[in-house]
């Protein structure tokens, strides 16, 4: 046979070679890998149960319910809303039903003064930005001065000619 082609199969046979050597080694890696990481209880915490294998399974058995338990609490929430000015139903004293007008009253009166407060505070920020806008933009006199001449100062009416 002709030389090329012995060496041209001596170099695949090479090549073939060191790729298999390579996996042999990486399969060994692995190994040793997975029996030197022994399992060890602490990693979970105490009193956690353990990881379930199965997990898929019980996810995927969990999901109708879960979206049947939030279309539950989402009909709840519909019908036990109310408006928060209602009278209760009951029979309150007028002693008791004063105090929880008064007691509505404060809570409306501290929710003005807090939307107020934010109200001025935003006005505050938003002039400060003005401000400091304002200050980074100074404009200085542009154009040409003219000096004026003898008669000008003499004549008031020469040197506001040139205004109109």
């Amino acid at each position: 046979m002709d030389p090329v082609l012995y060496i041209t199969a001596a170099v695949i046979l090479h090549v073939l070679l060191v790729i298999y050597a390579a996996d042999v080694e990486q399969r060994r890696d692995v190994v040793q890998a997975a029996v030197a990481r022994p399992r060890v209880p602490e990693e979970r915490g105490a009193g956690m149960p353990r990881r379930r294998r199965n997990m898929a399974a019980v996810m995927a058995h969990r999901r109708p319910q879960a979206e049947e338990r939030e279309r539950d609490q989402d009909q709840y929430e519909e019908d036990t809303e109310e408006p928060q000015n209602v009278q209760p139903t009951v029979k309150v004293g007028a002693k008791k039903q004063r105090k929880l007008e008064e007691k509505q009253a404060k809570k409306a009166q501290r929710e003005e003064e807090a939307e107020q407060r934010a109200k001025e505070e935003q006005e505050r920020r938003e002039e400060e930005d003005y401000q400091k806008l304002k200050a980074e933009f100074i404009i200085e006199d542009q154009g040409e001065e003219e000096q004026l001449t003898e008669d000008q100062v003499t004549n008031p009416t020469l040197s506001t000619s040139y205004l109109y």
